[in-house]
């Protein structure tokens, strides 16, 4: 039951390592910092920080604890979140300044959460919950909540720009598909959180893995439609653009 309530995760980590990898050699030939960031953060979340965070806390749940673990996973949960703020900044406000604000306030709050628990555990450690966790886990959600806000914002402009022939309904469509990617990888944080709350481990958790598996489907999808979209997609995106 469990291993197939984990498909949606499993979409998940494929689409972002398909996408994260396509958008990293882009941005090896463009040297654009939007791909490198987009890039770098599908691979570490999606690829590297959430798998590794599922075998550190079975292996925990199973009384074998591997040590470091946990930290190093969320190490490049940290880094998919502060390079999603990144290229949320340099794909929606380039112009803006307040921005960088936001991006140096998640460092700050990165760093203390992994550096916090440790200090106070005299180790290389990190308690699966606590005030520094909390920290760093809401700090994280706070990427892809504006994420989603930024480009659901975009999508309802650009889509009154598509209604005066301004502009492309496959872009339109790919702003469209980012917010709903981003939307529900938010709706991910709080239902882990409350999995945290109620059950015994939150990696193992039915309803955890239920909600979270529908969430990566989605996010799968939709990743992978707004980055590596197929042709037959953008026509009947296009057509139906045309005739409505």
């Amino acid at each position: 039951m469990q291993q197939l309530l984990g498909i949606g995760v499993v979409v998940m980590v494929l689409a972002d390592a398909y996408v994260g990898v396509r958008l990293l050699l882009l941005a090896r030939r463009t040297r654009a910092l939007p791909e490198l960031c987009f890039g770098l953060s599908f691979v570490a979340l999606g690829v590297v920080g959430y798998p590794l965070s599922i075998v550190a806390r079975n292996a925990a749940m199973a009384g074998t604890p591997i040590p470091g673990l946990l930290p190093v996973a969320l190490a490049f949960q940290d880094l998919a979140s502060l390079t999603m703020c990144v290229a949320t900044w340099q794909t929606f406000r380039p112009r803006d300044r307040w921005p960088w604000g936001v991006v140096a306030l998640s460092s700050v709050f990165f760093a203390f959460s992994l550096v916090g628990d440790s200090l106070a555990a005299g180790s290389w450690a990190f308690r699966d919950g606590g005030p520094w966790y909390e920290l760093g886990f809401w700090t994280r959600a706070s990427a892809y909540v504006w994420a989603a806000v930024e480009s659901g914002r975009y999508w309802l402009k650009m889509k009154r720009r598509l209604g005066l022939g301004l502009a492309d309904a496959a872009v339109v469509d790919r702003f469209r598909l980012w917010a709903i990617s981003s939307l529900a990888i938010s709706c991910a944080f709080p239902i882990f959180y409350v999995g945290r709350l109620l059950s015994e481990n939150v990696a193992t958790s039915v309803p955890v893995l239920a909600a979270t598996s529908v969430a990566g489907l989605i996010s799968g999808a939709t990743v992978f439609l707004a980055f590596v979209p197929p042709a037959a997609y953008l026509a009947r995106v296009r057509a139906r653009a045309s005739t409505s």
